[in-house]
């Protein structure tokens, strides 16, 4: 026992060692360049040359956000891009520069892949989905936005298609579902949202789930083999939301603190045999500085009344569901790493839906090896508490590598990944390798827009 959890906590310590001296390297390649820029002779005009609101020992707004436009395509919340090009919306406004106003876009990412597993070859649907945003700006700086987001199975729905024959409800519910769908309102401060959304767990647990096909399955987002809907981590079902931005402290460092909350009542507790959660609420609060470096902090509980049902001891409950969370990232112009370490109590199931308590970790990080292509690599680990009998030989282990070659950042790629897996079932049995190969191809069309 004790042998397991020292070699647990060395991989954890390395694998942060390993993070902070990526921060540490890019940072002094970053001085590095700027010594060398110093040692060059001056050139008459340079100061001039440079854009009027730049002052001359601080970089141009645009080279500074480069890094930072490419890592909000890495979310899959749509709403944290929209929030960002609101906030350079509200700076422009003053200036009485040009921006959108009332209207409606339409989005859509198409995702397959190729995957060899158990000597099985076969092609799969990789969350495929559509969407359409409908915004109206209602003050100068305020909008109410609603926004409905469909997944689709694309390789099944190409399969009905070529072969319609008759298919019952369920099929279709199969090949096309909700991810998304709320209403809210976005002022320059506080963000209110009603729906189904992305939960404020996962402003903090996206930190690391940016593998394409696999990856998400130590944080606790996806639990209990649902989306986090239910209990509220992941797609968090019928959840009122508030997002809040501060600025307090000095912005020549820091970027607006946030802080995100969230609430939930009366949804169906996964394997609990028709009994409901009571309330369940999220927490979370981001700081992050203006080099692109991020701490997030994020809890998430549902309660669960086992004295009035305690047939819900026989699947693994012992209590309230409780989920909580410590991640870091950074990130430059050709790197980014992320790391998180969650524990989860009455939260996750193993393969056969028994509950456990457990310790969680993963890692993701990418480099830009040259031009277009990048090298993927992590791991995720989840290991139940030893005194977890119920969840037998269960634990999820594995590591990721890959390259993807981006033809627009994460919005249109092609990729290959490797998972080389070290998970048990709960039967004993053991994770298969993976090999993938495969797409992602977003599409948008800005729909019609009533210039304000």
């Amino acid at each position: 026992m004790r042998g397991r959890r020292n070699r647990v906590a060395l991989s954890i310590c390395v694998l942060a060692l390993g993070l902070f001296a990526a921060i540490a390297q890019a940072s002094e390649e970053s001085r590095d360049k700027a010594v060398d820029a110093a040692d060059k002779p001056p050139v008459v005009g340079a100061v001039a040359a440079q854009p009027a609101d730049t002052k001359p020992d601080e970089k141009p707004e645009a080279e500074a956000s480069k890094a930072e436009e490419r890592e909000l395509g890495a979310n899959e919340d749509p709403m944290a891009s929209d929030d960002e090009i609101r906030e350079v919306e509200r700076k422009d406004i003053p200036e009485k520069a040009e921006h959108p106003g009332t209207g409606f876009d339409i989005y859509g990412s198409v995702r397959i892949r190729y995957r060899h597993q158990d000597n099985i070859d076969e092609w799969q649907d990789g969350s495929s989905r559509i969407g359409a945003n409908i915004e109206w700006r209602v003050l100068e700086d305020s909008f109410i936005y609603a926004r409905y987001e469909a997944g689709f199975n694309f390789l099944t729905g190409l399969n009905e298609l070529a072969n319609p024959g008759e298919k019952t409800g369920e099929q279709f519910n199969e090949t096309v579902f909700t991810r998304l769908l709320y209403t809210g309102i976005n002022t320059p401060h506080v963000n209110y949202v009603l729906g189904k959304n992305w939960s404020t767990y996962y402003k903090v647990s996206y930190f690391t789930d940016r593998f394409m096909g696999t990856g998400g399955s130590a944080s606790g987002t996806y639990n209990a083999q649902t989306d986090g809907g239910p209990t509220g981590p992941g797609r968090a079902d019928k959840t009122l939301q508030t997002h809040i931005s501060i600025n307090f402290l000095p912005d020549r460092w820091f970027k607006p603190f946030k802080l995100n909350a969230q609430v939930q009542r009366g949804n169906a507790i996964p394997f609990g045999n028709g009994v409901d959660y009571g309330t369940a609420f999220g927490l979370s609060a981001i700081l992050a500085t203006q080099n692109n470096s991020t701490l997030g902090l994020a809890y998430n509980y549902a309660q669960i009344d086992i004295d009035e049902s305690p047939s819900l001891r026989k699947v693994g409950l012992s209590g309230n569901a409780q989920a909580g969370l410590v991640g870091i990232r950074s990130f430059g112009d050709r790197w980014y790493a992320g790391f998180l370490v969650s524990r989860l109590q009455n939260h996750e199931t193993t393969d056969d839906g028994i509950y456990f308590d457990g310790w969680g970790s993963e890692l993701y990080a990418q480099y830009r090896v040259a031009g277009p292509v990048w090298f993927v690599g992590g791991y995720n680990v989840l290991e139940p508490d030893d005194n977890e009998v119920l969840a037998r030989n269960y634990r999820v282990r594995y590591m990721v590598a890959g390259l993807r070659y981006s033809f627009d950042d994460f919005r249109r790629m092609i990729f290959v990944n490797v998972r080389i897996d070290d998970s048990l079932n709960a039967d004993g049995t053991r994770g298969s390798d993976v090999f993938s190969i495969g797409i992602r191809w977003d599409l948008s069309k800005r729909g019609w827009h009533r210039p304000d």
